[in-house]
C-alpha cells in the first residue's frame, strides 16, 4: 500500500475519497492517519505539520509518522519537502526530485535504534525505482521536474542565514527544508522504499535581495497543489498495477 507525506501547502490529497481517520496507536506516541481511496486503490495520507499546519519541523514526531505508516501496512512512502532554492537556475514553484540528503538538524529523535547497535546503509537513501515512478509520471503529466537534487535539512523553525547557504552550496547542496531528516532515514530503518519531491517555494536566503516572505511562499505552494496531485494520482494507480 502507498502512503503519502506531505509538508506545507498540502494538508489534503485532492481526489482521494472515502477518506476516514485512523488513530494508531505507536511505541512513540499516537497518530491520526487518513486512509481512503485514491486513483482506485487504498492509500494513507499523513500531512507532517497536521492538517493545521501547527507543528513546527522540530517539534514533528518523526518516529511516531514513519511507525504508524508501516502499522497501517505502508509499503512505499511518497513525500513532499517544501525547499528553499540554493541553484539559481531552479525557482519557486519548480518540482526537483531528491536523492540524497545532507542532515545539520540537531536535538530531534532521529532513530528506532537508540538500545541496539545498528547501522542502516544510507547509499541510496530515495529509492531508484520511486523516483524513476515519479520521473515518468511527471513527463506524462507534461510537469517539468528536475531528476536528481541535495537536500540539506536545517532545524528550523527559523530560516537559515546567508553565509549558511552558501556554505550549504558549497557543499554541494541543491535544497534546503526543515523535515525531510529524519523522515527518510527512519523510513529507511524500516525498509519502506521512500521518494520525495522537492518542491520549490522560494530562493534561499541571499540568493535574491528580498527578505523570505511567507505570504509569498504561500502563494507558491498554493500553484504546485494541482500539478503534485496529477503526479501522485498517476504514481498511485501505476503502483497498484504493479
Amino acid at each position: 500500500m502507498l502512503a503519502f507525506v506531505t509538508g506545507s501547502g498540502l494538508y489534503s490529497l485532492p481526489g482521494m475519497i472515502d477518506v476516514e481517520p485512523l488513530l494508531v496507536e505507536t511505541d512513540f506516541g499516537d497518530v491520526t492517519v487518513s486512509m481512503g481511496t485514491f486513483a482506485g486503490s487504498t492509500v494513507a495520507f499523513l500531512p507532517r505539520h497536521g492538517s493545521d499546519h501547527s507543528v513546527p519541523p522540530h517539534r514533528i514526531n518523526y518516529r511516531a509518522n514513519v511507525s504508524a505508516l508501516a502499522s497501517v501496512g505502508a509499503t512505499a512512502i511518497l513525500a513532499t519537502a517544501v525547499s528553499g532554492s540554493i541553484d539559481p537556475e531552479v525557482l519557486p514553484g519548480s518540482l526537483r526530485l531528491i536523492d540524497q540528503f545532507i542532515d545539520f538538524t540537531n536535538g530531534r529523535q532521529l532513530t528506532f535504534f537508540d538500545d541496539a547497535v545498528r547501522h542502516t546503509d544510507m547509499t541510496e537513501p530515495y529509492d531508484s525505482d520511486l523516483r524513476s515512478l515519479l520521473l515518468a509520471c511527471a513527463e506524462a503529466e507534461g510537469v517539468k521536474m528536475t531528476a536528481t537534487g541535495t537536500y540539506i535539512c536545517t532545524n528550523g523553525p527559523r530560516f537559515e542565514t546567508p553565509a549558511e547557504i552558501k556554505m550549504a552550496g558549497v557543499m554541494g547542496a541543491h535544497l534546503v527544508g526543515m523535515t525531510g531528516c529524519p523522515e527518510v532515514v527512519l523510513a529507511n530503518e524500516l525498509g519502506i522504499p521512500y521518494a520525495s519531491i522537492g518542491v520549490v517555494s522560494n530562493m534561499a536566503a541571499g540568493l535574491t535581495g528580498d527578505p523570505l516572505s511567507l505570504d509569498d511562499i504561500n502563494h507558491i505552494l498554493k500553484d504546485t497543489v494541482e500539478q503534485l496531485a496529477r503526479i501522485f494520482s498517476r504514481a498511485a494507480a501505476r503502483f497498484a498495477s504493479g
